[in-house]
């Protein structure tokens, strides 16, 4: 914030400083060095003096010498007039300029020339007496003051004194000798494209500063976005203590944390993994123990009621030898110590083997049974029991949570172009909590067993029931021709 305030400021300041500057270096380096804004013929005070010095220089020179130096003066300013009266006072030699018209007439009985110039689209006349006396001089040096053209006279030989050779004059207009004036257009252009400069150069130096902010901030969401080899990023180089990078530091500082998190729960999750085959190991002697005395208790007379209660303590214990499988299997699975062979198996052979396990159990309940197979072979790339691991888990599930529909169906079907198996029931679906209701280990087991296996599951709850469909994920399910 600093950095941009700075930026701002000098970007105000720039104005002041850099405007006078550029538009000294516009009038004195501009205007000097373009040649189009060069007076053709220079400035006045050059002619004066060009025209003082050839007089000098023609001091004692004859007429035909004095003449002949004018028109080669005349050659080099073409559009200039030049004359020369000798000491009589009588015009002898007279030069017009290229768009000067000479013309003689009378005036007041006087015989004149007239130069007539058109100048800034006005006409102008300068009149040459042919003879000149004090009242004709005093009129054309009073009239040639300030007139257009400029109008320069000295004296043959000098302009100190007059040495009795007469005086000679030279006639310039003024546009050949004054600048043009700058165009007001032009300076309004010059200024606007000056300030579009600095606007400009203050844009660029801003998107430069946010650039380089942009840049840091691409670089810390990258950083974020990056998993390290644990699954957190890495923590990034604070390279200034401004405001990102406190924002850098605050990252990573909760990177540090996730790291720490990350390896309590590793430990924890070694220590419940230790805890859960512990467990399992030691409940199987007791369950051991316990079925033993049961089966002794089978040859022994019971009444009805003891048998009864007997065989539903029987029951009990194979539901809770099968939790103690469960739970061992689950820590295996996470643990990644769960060995699968993953092979070409026909899906459809396994399915109906382990629906015919089932079947007593099915009748049992009183379920309406609806098995609908095709004859052909579906061919996935699986684990034969970690396959029936997953059926028994999913017509488990049935018998626990839908018993209450008295139905299961075992079908094929179409999903995204591959067969899948379809597993329903019409219980309670997954709206409704069941009575029955369990820890949720052994759909657990089934998912990563699916996913270690390469297949996909999608489940279709509804209140008329729950369809379980599995699928290969890979494009191999598909029957064999």
């Amino acid at each position: 914030m600093s950095r941009y305030i700075l930026l701002i400021l000098a970007a105000v300041l720039f104005v002041p400083v850099v405007l006078p500057i550029t538009s000294i270096i516009y009038v004195v380096v501009v205007n000097n060095t373009n040649k189009e804004n060069t007076a053709p013929y220079g400035d006045s005070a050059k002619i004066s003096n060009l025209w003082t010095r050839e007089s000098e220089k023609l001091d004692g020179a004859t007429s035909e010498k004095i003449n002949q130096r004018m028109e080669q003066l005349h050659r080099k300013y073409p559009k200039s007039s030049m004359y020369r009266v000798d000491q009589n006072g009588e015009t002898v030699f007279i030069l017009g300029g290229e768009d000067v018209d000479v013309s003689e007439s009378t005036v007041d009985g006087t015989t004149m020339t007239t130069l007539k110039w058109t100048l800034n689209h006005q006409s102008t006349e300068t009149q040459i007496p042919v003879i000149w006396n004090a009242n004709t001089t005093l009129e054309f040096m009073k009239a040639a003051s300030y007139r257009d053209p400029l109008t320069v006279v000295s004296f043959v030989g000098g302009d100190s004194e007059d040495k009795g050779q007469g005086f000679m004059v030279i006639e310039v207009p003024r546009y050949l000798l004054q600048k043009p004036q700058n165009n007001w257009p032009m300076e309004l252009l010059y200024l606007s494209g000056l300030m579009m400069i600095i606007f400009l150069l203050f844009i660029i130096m801003s998107i430069l500063f946010f650039a380089r902010i942009r840049k840091r901030l691409i670089r810390l969401q990258t950083a974020m976005i990056t998993p390290g080899k644990e699954g957190i990023p890495l923590p990034v180089e604070i390279r200034r203590s401004d405001e990102i990078g406190q924002l850098e530091e605050s990252f990573n500082e909760m990177v540090h944390q996730l790291t720490d998190s990350r390896h309590r729960e590793r430990e924890e999750e070694q220590l419940r993994k230790r805890l859960v085959a512990g467990l399992s190991h030691d409940l199987r002697t007791p369950l051991t123990v316990i079925r033993g005395h049961m089966h002794s208790l089978h040859k022994e007379p019971l009444s009805t009621a003891a048998d009864t209660s007997l065989r539903r303590m029987e029951a009990k214990m194979d539901d809770l030898s099968g939790l103690i499988d469960n739970m061992l299997s689950y820590n295996l699975l996470t643990s990644g110590k769960y060995t699968l062979k993953l092979e070409q198996k026909d899906v459809l052979r396994i399915v109906r083997e382990t629906a015919a396990a089932w079947y007593p159990v099915w009748e049992k309940e009183q379920f309406e049974i609806d098995i609908d197979l095709p004859e052909e072979p579906l061919i996935w790339q699986v684990d034969e029991q970690g396959l029936r691991r997953v059926l028994d888990n999913l017509f488990q599930n049935v018998i626990r949570h839908a018993a209450s529909g008295k139905y299961i169906g075992i079908s094929t079907e179409q999903i995204h172009g591959e067969i899948a198996l379809v597993i329903q029931d019409r219980g309670p679906g997954l709206q409704e909590d069941s009575d029955t209701k369990g820890t949720g280990l052994g759909l657990s087991i089934v998912d990563l067993l699916i996913r270690e296996m390469g297949l996909r599951k999608r489940v279709d709850s509804s209140e008329n029931g729950l369809r379980v469909c599995l699928y290969s994920g890979v494009g191999v399910g598909k029957p064999r021709p």
